[in-house]
C-alpha cells in the first residue's frame, strides 16, 4: 500500500487550504474529457492515471491565479498540450542542440524528453513534468524540475500523488505561508522535493546553478 493518500483526497485539502489562506488561487472547474483525449491523439502520450484524477476534478488554475504551488500554477489540459507542444517543436528543431542536462540516474540524459508531460508553469519557461519515459519502467509516473535555460533536472517526487500528499500536510504543518503581496515563500514548494530543495531560496523566479543566477 502506498504511504501516501489518494490524489483526490489531497487535492480537495489543498484547495481547501487556498479557498481559506490564499484569496488570489483560483482553480478552474473539472476538465471535458474530449480535452483530454485530444491531447493524448496529439501527442502520443498516455495521461498517467493522477494526472487524469487531477484535471477531472480541476482543470488547473485560471490565469489570473495568485499560482497555487509556490506561486507557480496547475495548468489546464489545453495549457498543457500547448507547452508540451511548443517546447517538443522546438526541442525537433535543434534549439537545444549542444546542450548537455547534468546527469541523473534517474531521467533520460536530454536536455528535454517528449515523455516528459508538464503540468505546472512558472509561467517564465519552467515546469513541473510528469515523467511518462524514464530509464526504468517502474519509475513511470516520477515527477520533475525542467527549467529551458538551465541543465539541472531534480527529482521532485516519486509521483504525483505522493507530491501532493507532500505539499499539502507541509501547507497545513506551517512550513509554506502566504500573503497578497508577495505570494508564497517557498518558491515553486521547493522545500518538499527529494531533490534540489534550495534551489531557489534566494531570489523568487530564479534557480542557481552552479553557483551563479539565471532567470528561470
Amino acid at each position: 500500500m502506498p504511504a501516501y493518500r489518494p490524489i483526490t483526497e489531497s487535492l480537495v485539502e489543498l484547495m481547501d487550504w487556498m479557498h481559506k489562506n490564499a484569496p488570489g488561487v483560483a482553480f478552474n472547474p473539472p476538465a471535458k474529457a474530449a480535452a483530454l483525449a485530444n491531447f493524448v491523439e496529439k501527442s502520443g502520450l498516455v495521461i498517467p492515471e493522477d494526472l487524469h484524477q487531477l484535471l477531472m476534478l480541476a482543470d488547473g488554475e485560471t490565469r489570473n491565479s495568485a499560482g497555487a504551488v509556490g506561486n507557480w500554477r496547475f495548468m489546464s489540459i489545453n495549457e498543457i498540450q500547448a507547452a508540451w507542444g511548443w517546447v517538443t517543436q522546438i526541442s525537433v528543431k535543434a534549439a537545444f542542440e549542444g546542450l548537455t542536462p547534468q546527469p541523473s540516474p534517474y531521467l533520460q540524459n536530454h536536455w528535454w524528453h517528449p515523455g516528459w508531460i508538464p503540468l505546472i508553469s512558472s509561467d517564465t519557461g519552467c515546469y513541473y513534468c510528469l515523467d511518462t519515459a524514464p530509464p526504468e519502467v517502474e519509475r513511470t509516473g516520477q515527477m520533475l524540475l525542467f527549467c529551458q535555460e538551465h541543465p539541472a533536472r531534480p527529482l521532485v517526487a516519486a509521483s504525483l500523488a505522493a507530491w501532493l500528499d507532500r505539499i499539502t500536510g507541509d501547507l497545513y504543518a506551517g512550513v509554506y505561508t502566504y500573503n497578497e503581496v508577495e505570494g508564497f515563500n517557498g518558491e515553486a514548494f521547493l522545500w518538499s522535493s527529494l531533490e534540489g530543495k534550495h534551489l531557489m531560496d534566494k531570489i523568487p523566479g530564479q534557480i542557481i546553478v552552479d553557483g551563479e543566477y539565471g532567470i528561470c
